[in-house]
């Protein structure tokens, strides 16, 4: 069931307990799901509710430490290249956080992934009779290719064994591995009391996979920003500035190559800042060579790419398929900016600020481009539109709606 949009004066836990956020991330790793995290937060601290966090810690050292806000555990391991911390879903775990939630006073689990520390928590939750509401960060996982397609049947094995569960075998998407990733993302959301799905798009495919639970839709929010938009630059070659991860599922070098063909087409009348590190970029610093008006970063600090986003006339977006709501869209709409992007299934924030290229293939996105290097008007009337669309990522309205999906998780729990 997806839900009604939340209505002010929603019901909020009691102001003497808190709320719990756990994630199997690292929260100091550069990602849209942990930038939404932070942001989610502040925005219900400064609604006046308590917020404590539960995810991984990186180094050697206590099995267990207390951080500012919560408690940091350390994995068992971590997996390479990918980043993501395992913490098995062992009774050890379990009791770690059943003395955390007590002694914190815990009255919602809001989950953010769906690993071994997510079902760790979820089954603590239920001992306790505390509400569990599942942000899905992402139902649409996928690889760059199938070669993993014959480990299918170790990585269930595995990933049953440190969740303590059985995931479900349903088929969802052709590639075995993605179409494993998709069915523990379903299986956590199948158990939680209630579902946040950042887009109205990636709730209706929730929904159509059988989730029964309340399925709230409630944008990423942005609570926090250093200054005001600066006005868009004029007098000068708009500069285009694509930030991701620079991995095949974001689609780096699909853009490359469109920005290649564009600037030929337009007498170099722009130039693009490619920010983002991965598997990807050293492909996409080779396919730009010779061409200085493309700029490869590689990862930089928020305040830098606010800065870059400031200089800029359009942000980027060249995913399809992938992306529920990318935290870019709602960032680039707090700085008053357009954004070009190719995946006609992504709405928030796009309604005014967005420009939709007529196909995500690379001659699509280099039509994109021209047209938006040669008509400064519309680069005028995009980051107006912005300014728009930029109330629905407000601190407010998420609050608004996080507190609502508490209240159907509890609701829920009571029946």
């Amino acid at each position: 069931m997806i839900a009604e949009p939340a209505s002010p004066g929603s019901t909020a836990p009691g102001r003497t307990g808190s709320v719990a956020i756990v994630s199997d991330y690292f929260l100091d790793y550069v990602g849209g799901a942990q930038t939404s995290m932070r942001e989610q937060k502040l925005a219900l601290e400064r609604a006046g509710h308590r917020v404590v966090r539960v995810s991984p810690v990186h180094g050697p050292g206590r099995r267990v430490r207390r951080s500012a806000d919560g408690i940091l555990i350390r994995p068992f391991f971590t997996l390479p290249g990918v980043r993501l911390a395992v913490i098995p879903n062992s009774e050890k775990t379990r009791r770690t956080l059943r003395l955390f939630f007590e002694r914190e006073r815990v009255e919602v689990v809001h989950v953010q992934t769906e690993f071994g520390l997510a079902h760790a928590a979820a089954d603590v939750a239920a001992e306790l009779g505390i509400p569990v509401v599942h942000t899905v960060h992402t139902f649409y996982w996928a690889s760059d290719d199938n070669w993993n397609a014959p480990l299918e049947p170790f990585i269930r094995w595995a990933l049953n064994k440190a969740l303590a569960t059985t995931l479900p075998r349903q088929s969802i998407t052709p590639r075995p591995v993605d179409n494993l990733l998709r069915n523990m993302v379903l299986q956590f959301a199948l158990r939680a009391d209630a579902v946040i799905s950042p887009s109205a798009h990636q709730a209706r495919d929730l929904e159509a996979a059988g989730v029964r639970a309340p399925i709230a839709i409630v944008p990423n929010p942005i609570t926090t920003s250093p200054r005001p938009p600066l006005p868009l630059p004029v007098g000068e070659p708009p500069r285009l500035l694509w930030v991701a991860r620079c991995e095949g599922v974001k689609r780096p070098l699909i853009f490359a190559a469109a920005a290649v063909l564009a600037l030929a087409r337009t007498g170099n009348g722009f130039s693009v800042d490619f920010v983002g590190d991965g598997s990807q970029r050293a492909a996409l610093q080779r396919l730009v060579l010779g061409h200085p008006q493309l700029r490869v970063q590689g990862s930089l600090p928020h305040d830098a790419v606010l800065d870059l986003m400031d200089a800029a006339s359009v942000v980027v977006l060249s995913s399809v398929g992938f992306d529920n709501q990318p935290m870019t869209i709602a960032e680039a709409v707090s700085r008053e900016r357009a954004i070009l992007y190719c995946d006609p299934k992504l709405r928030e924030g796009l309604l005014h600020a967005g420009y939709l290229a007529d196909n995500p293939d690379v001659s699509g996105l280099a039509d994109a481009i021209v047209d938006l290097v040669e008509r400064p008007e519309k680069l005028r009337e995009l980051s107006a539109g912005a300014a728009l669309d930029g109330e629905q990522f407000s601190g407010e309205r998420y609050v608004e709606g996080a507190l609502a999906a508490f209240e159907l998780a509890r609701s829920r729990l009571r029946e």
